[in-house]
């Protein structure tokens, strides 16, 4: 359970924090809130209730490590689902992803934010791949590879709170730089993108732009 260097990351927002943590089923429930430990019993899965109780434990260690004391913080959900918390008056963007053995966690008191994570040696067929990408996209996006496109077009739907209840056709991605992308919805909208991979893992963060 660690807190990710991403100093090194071209195009990674220095005020948002991401971690890592090993999904392990032993944890300390003590540290879930009353609605917490009702939606983590209702869980049948094994599988399920390890990856709640592992993100949550790695985002309060991330919280300690930025020097917000664990006793002022909550972690809330909005109408949508999406994730957010409060330490005192303070507001903290979060978002949470996870694969088969990890979850992660991106943080932020600045940007609000979205994060998606997959394997790099997940399969994304070409019709799933035709099914995401608009016209523009597949003149332009030919030779990214399907799993980075994913991730970008997960993160910006986890970011604006809607999951796949939004159309996937409706973003449009930029490309911008290395690491660098934009996601244009519905002409008005912009969200900066910071995509790289990191050891077996495809790592897509989208955050609300500033230029719209």
């Amino acid at each position: 359970m660690k807190k990710m260097d991403t100093s090194h990351i071209e195009g990674w927002p220095e005020e948002v924090a991401l971690g890592i943590a090993e999904i392990i089923a032993r944890r300390d429930k003590s540290i879930l809130s009353e609605s917490e430990c009702n939606e983590y019993d209702s869980f049948t899965n094994p599988n399920r209730k390890a990856e709640f109780l592992s993100v949550r434990h790695l985002f309060y260690s991330l919280l300690d490590e930025m020097g917000i004391p664990s006793k002022e913080k909550s972690l809330l959900k909005h109408k949508d689902g999406k994730p957010y918390a409060t330490a005192g008056k303070k507001l903290i963007h979060v978002s949470f992803s996870h694969s088969p053995s990890k979850v992660f966690c991106a943080i932020s008191t600045v940007y609000d934010v979205g994060l998606d994570v997959e394997l790099v040696d997940r399969v994304v067929n070409d019709k799933v791949v035709k099914r995401i990408l608009n016209k523009e996209e597949r003149k332009t996006l030919g030779e990214v590879d399907p799993v980075c496109l994913w991730t970008i077009k997960e993160s910006v739907v986890k970011c604006m709170g809607t999951g796949l209840r939004t159309n996937l056709n409706d973003l449009t991605i930029l490309k911008e730089e290395k690491n660098s992308f934009r996601v244009r919805f519905n002409n008005d909208n912009l969200f900066e993108i910071c995509s790289f991979r990191q050891s077996d893992h495809q790592i897509a963060l989208a955050y609300q732009s500033k230029n719209i």
